[in-house]
C-alpha cells in the first residue's frame, strides 16, 4: 500500500551501525534471567531428573518431594526443555525461598527469550515489520533492565511490570524469523541502551516520559499515532459507583467518605490526565496523577489515562480512548505503519525520535 507519510512525522533514514560497535554488556547474545514465577505455593519441575521435582517451602528453606534441601536449586534441562507447572522453557531453572513463598528464575539465551515474548506482547501474524520493530524494542529493553540491575537476583519479570514470558510455548517459526533477521540490533542514545518502553495502543497521541513519570528521556516524547483508530476497543467506557471508588481508595490508603466530585486539573500534551483530584462531600480531597488512579481502579479497567470523567447520579462515567500508559511505541499504531508501507527501522525512528540503530553482537 501507498505510505501515508502526510499524516506523519517526517521520516528520515536511520544511522548506519558503525563496523566496531561498543560492548553493551551481552556477548553473542548473552543470556538473560527472567522472574517467572514469584510467590508460588508449590513449583513442579520435571525435564531435569526422575521423578520431577515437587517443591515447598519448609522451615525457611525449601522441601524436594517431601526432604528438605539447601537453596537455591538450580535445575538443567536432560533434553531440549524444562517444565516448571508443566510449561516448558529453554535454559536453566532456578528457585528459591522468598518468605512465604517460591521464587523461580529461568536463565536462557537472549535470543531465545525473545522469540518466546513476540506472541505474547503482539501477534507474529502481523505484519513482518511490526514484528521486526517489536523484536528490536523488546532486545532494547531487555539489554537496558540487564544493565541497570547487575546485583539483583533476575534481570527481568515475565509479567506486564517487565516484558510478558511465558516460556518456549509461545514460539513459532514467524517469530523466530523476526528475531533472526534482527539478531542482535538495539536501540541507543548517547552510546547506551534507550529505554524502549511500549504499550498497546497510543489513543492517537504518544506522551512524554516526563509528564507521566516525571523522569525525562530526549527519545520519549509525544509523536502521532494516527493507526491507533483501527485498535479493538480503541474507544472505551467505564462505569464505577460513588461507593465503589471509594472502597477502592480506602484500600489504596485513601481515607476519604463516598466520592462527590472528580475534577481533571492537569493534562498532558496528548490530553492524558496528569492529576486530578477527587472530594467527598465533607470535603476532604485527595489529588492523583492519572496513573495512580489507573492502578488503584485496576489498568484493564480504566484503560489509559487519555480520558475525562463525568458524574451521573451516584456513578462516575469514564470515557476514554488507548490502552496503557502512552509512552513509547503504540503498538497497534506500529502495527498500523507496516500496513502501509512503513519498514521497521522507519518505524522505530517515529516512535524514538534521537535514537540509533546498532549492532550490539
Amino acid at each position: 500500500m501507498t505510505k501515508t507519510r502526510s499524516l506523519l512525522i517526517a521520516l528520515t533514514a536511520f544511522c548506519a551501525a558503525s563496523a566496531a560497535s561498543p560492548s553493551y554488556g551481552a556477548v553473542s547474545g548473552g543470556s538473560i534471567r527472567v522472574l517467572v514465577l514469584k510467590g508460588a505455593a508449590v513449583v513442579s519441575v520435571a525435564g531435569a531428573e526422575e521423578p520431577p521435582a515437587e517443591i515447598r517451602v519448609k522451615d525457611g528453606g525449601v522441601s524436594v518431594n517431601g526432604k528438605k534441601e539447601g537453596a537455591p536449586l538450580r535445575f538443567s534441562p536432560k533434553e531440549e526443555f524444562l517444565y516448571v507447572n508443566g510449561r516448558p522453557y529453554r535454559g536453566t531453572v532456578e528457585v528459591t525461598a522468598e518468605g512465604p513463598g517460591l521464587q523461580v528464575v529461568n536463565e536462557l539465551r537472549l535470543e531465545s527469550y525473545l522469540v518466546g515474548i513476540i506472541n505474547n506482547e503482539i501477534s507474529s501474524r502481523w505484519p513482518v515489520e511490526a514484528v521486526k520493530t517489536q523484536a528490536v524494542v523488546a532486545r532494547t529493553y531487555a539489554f537496558h533492565q540487564m544493565n541497570n540491575h547487575p546485583d539483583s537476583s533476575y534481570d527481568i519479570e515475565g509479567t506486564v511490570m517487565g516484558q510478558v514470558y511465558s516460556g518456549a510455548a509461545a514460539e513459532d517459526p514467524a517469530a523466530a524469523k523476526a528475531v533472526a533477521d534482527t539478531a542482535g540490533e538495539i536501540l541507543t542514545f548517547a552510546g547506551e541502551p534507550a529505554l524502549t518502553v511500549y504499550h498497546s495502543n497510543a489513543g492517537g497521541m504518544t506522551d512524554s516520559s516526563k509528564e507521566i513519570w516525571a523522569e525525562y528521556y530526549p527519545y520519549l516524547l509525544p509523536v502521532t499515532s494516527v493507526f491507533d483508530k483501527d485498535a479493538p476497543r480503541f474507544a472505551w467506557e467505564f462505569i464505577v459507583p460513588a461507593s465503589s471508588l471509594k472502597e477502592l481508595l480506602t484500600r489504596a490508603g485513601y481515607g476519604i467518605g463516598p466520592a462527590r466530585e472528580i475534577k481533571c486539573d492537569e493534562l498532558t500534551a496528548a490530553g492524558r490526565v496528569k492529576s486530578l483530584v477527587i472530594s467527598d462531600s465533607s470535603g476532604n480531597g485527595v489529588r492523583l496523577r492519572g496513573e495512580d488512579l489507573r492502578k488503584i481502579i485496576g489498568y484493564s479497567y480504566l484503560r489509559s489515562a487519555l480520558f475525562r470523567v463525568e458524574k451521573k447520579g451516584e456513578l462516575f462515567v469514564f470515557t476514554g480512548r488507548g490502552s496503557g500508559h502512552g509512552v513509547g511505541m503504540s503498538q497497534w499504531g506500529a502495527k498500523g505503519m507496516a500496513e502501509n508501507g512503513f519498514s521497521y527501522r522507519e518505524i522505530l525512528e517515529h516512535f524514538y525520535p534521537g535514537t540509533v540503530l546498532r549492532k550490539a553482537y
